[in-house]
């Protein structure tokens, strides 16, 4: 009995060469269609942006027609190069903004604003050389008589005493020269009275005051503006009483810019005390009745005033200018100057008849 052959295991045969080449083909013919569809799909124009606007004219009763307004695309400017001919690197300056209508005010409020503020700057400082010194309150000053006045409104105390008259139309004439609507006071000497915290016949006077000389206003109405007039009326009784401290002490409230006062300042200042009855005068610097020598301390009225000069520089109170013929004007007046920022000017020149003001 002959034995059966071995049964031997068979591969299967490998995929033919024709079949790779066939699948491979189909595939790269799938890739490139997907490329196809990918780059011929068409993409949206960019939106145009624009801006409808209606058109008058149309028909009654009809919508008014738009017509679309297309915005130009914005074109760089290119930065300007500013060259030194030496063999320096160049410098770049970055392009300047251009002015467009749709800017309106606010794009030119910046030169303009500078450029305004660099006139401003010019007017004074040219102005004050040549016709006066300007202030930040516009106020052009003048020369008189040797001083500086800086004010628009200023208002004149002339003494009319007896001793002084004479220098008197000289003395308005300088003055309405350079300030020709000024308001021009003539009431008797330059008495400045104190009795314990007021001003004699001063704007919180009341109570006996203590003798004094009085005389009548020599005030030419007729030359005093319309303001200047509706304050000879408010203070001439209490001026023909009081003198010069009443004037300053009611003055003060006035829209005055500049207080000038013209004496021989013989007068002095003058302080009382009530404090037993009768005011009994405690000090005085007058040329003709000196009492207690140096003052001590200042009473509540002279804080006043010196608080009320003191605001001069700023615009809120008047400069204090005084013109004498023969003696310095008193310590607690030339405080007041001080304070101020005015001037205490001595023409003692006029008595001599010799030169003539500035």
């Amino acid at each position: 009995m002959t034995n059966p052959e071995p049964m031997i295991a068979h591969r299967p045969q490998a995929r033919s060469l024709r079949s790779l080449l066939l699948s491979l083909g189909l595939h790269g013919l799938l890739v490139v269609a997907a490329c196809w569809v990918v780059f011929r799909s068409p993409t949206s124009p960019p939106k145009q942006e624009f801006t409808s606007h209606a058109v008058a004219g149309g028909r009654s009763g009809g919508p008014a027609a738009t017509h679309p307004v297309q915005r130009k695309p914005k074109v760089p400017t290119p930065q300007k190069r500013l060259t030194s001919k030496s063999a320096s690197a160049t410098l770049a300056l970055p392009p300047m903004k251009a002015m467009t209508p749709e800017m309106g005010l606010a794009g030119l409020s910046g030169g303009q604003g500078k450029g305004g503020f660099g006139r401003g700057l010019g007017s004074f400082g040219g102005n004050g050389l040549g016709s006066g010194l300007g202030n930040r309150a516009g106020f052009v000053g003048r020369p008189v008589m040797g001083a500086f006045i800086r004010a628009k409104r200023v208002a004149v105390y002339l003494d009319c005493s007896g001793s002084m008259r004479s220098y008197l139309p000289r003395v308005e004439a300088e003055i309405r020269k350079e300030f020709p609507d000024a308001d021009v006071f003539r009431f008797d000497g330059a008495r400045v009275v104190g009795l314990e915290d007021m001003v004699v016949y001063g704007r919180r006077f009341h109570g006996a005051a203590p003798r004094l000389r009085e005389g009548p206003t020599q005030t030419v109405v007729e030359t005093l503006t319309p303001v200047g007039r509706s304050v000879q009326a408010k203070v001439r009784t209490a001026c023909e009483k009081g003198s010069l401290g009443a004037w300053v002490d009611r003055l003060l409230a006035e829209s005055y810019d500049a207080l000038v006062v013209f004496s021989d300042f013989q007068d002095g200042v003058r302080l009382y005390d009530a404090k037993k009855g009768e005011p009994k005068l405690v000090y005085s610097d007058s040329s003709y009745h000196k009492v207690g020598g140096i003052q001590k301390g200042h009473a509540r009225w002279q804080r006043e005033w010196l608080e009320a000069f003191s605001k001069a520089p700023q615009g809120a109170g008047p400069r204090l200018y005084l013109f004498t013929v023969q003696q310095e004007p008193q310590a607690f007046l030339q405080a007041c100057v001080s304070a101020s920022g005015g001037s205490a000017t001595s023409v003692s020149w006029l008595r001599k008849g010799g030169r003539k003001a500035p």
